[in-house]
């Protein structure tokens, strides 16, 4: 249904809002577990550049640091625009956001592991511990997957004549029956 009624620009628009939503909320989580491990934003974001820059990125200064918020912002971006092409092909990804957001992130994480940051400057780690493993996989899911499917589901839905999470709440038989992930 959205790829009919939806035309490019508001397929544009759509990815860039979900993506700068996506790395927002991702780094609202992001930030503060860090600070709790010691590291600042500063090192935060030299370590997002030191995927291009190596170790350099952490004697870089701002300016690694600015890298480093750029290339979240690329890759929030990327992301968003995969999720919102392929929701206008399968309006199943607008129709039930909770579900498709989640396992958005679930792929998410997967290819940055396997994948992007392997073929970084920085090459294969397996998480350090089993908290920050849990803790990196669930802001993939819910501080990232999320954002990007419920803020295309709120502007695709506009132009596609999809029901808002509020129809489909108040329809439902019951609020346990589980009307998010429907």
């Amino acid at each position: 249904m959205p790829a009919r009624q939806t035309t490019l620009a508001q397929l544009a628009t759509t990815s860039v809002a979900a993506g700068l939503t996506a790395a927002i909320v991702e780094m609202i989580f992001v930030l503060p577990i860090q600070a709790m491990l010691g590291a600042s934003p500063l090192i935060v974001f030299q370590s997002i550049a030191s995927g291009a820059l190596g170790r350099a990125a952490f004697t870089g200064g701002l300016y690694a640091a600015s890298l480093g918020v750029a290339v979240h912002l690329f890759v929030s971006l990327v992301a968003a625009a995969i999720f919102v092409f392929a929701a206008s092909r399968w309006d199943v990804l607008i129709r039930k956001p909770v579900m498709s957001g989640i396992i958005f992130g679930v792929m998410a994480y997967i290819v940055m592991t396997f994948v992007v940051v392997p073929l970084s400057a920085i090459g294969f780690r397996l998480p350090k511990s089993l908290p920050l493993f849990l803790a990196s996989f669930g802001i993939h899911l819910f501080a990232f997957g999320l954002p990007i499917s419920l803020a295309s589901r709120l502007l695709l839905s506009r132009s596609a004549g999809v029901k808002p999470l509020k129809a489909y709440a108040a329809t439902s038989a019951s609020a346990t029956s589980g009307a998010w992930c429907s």
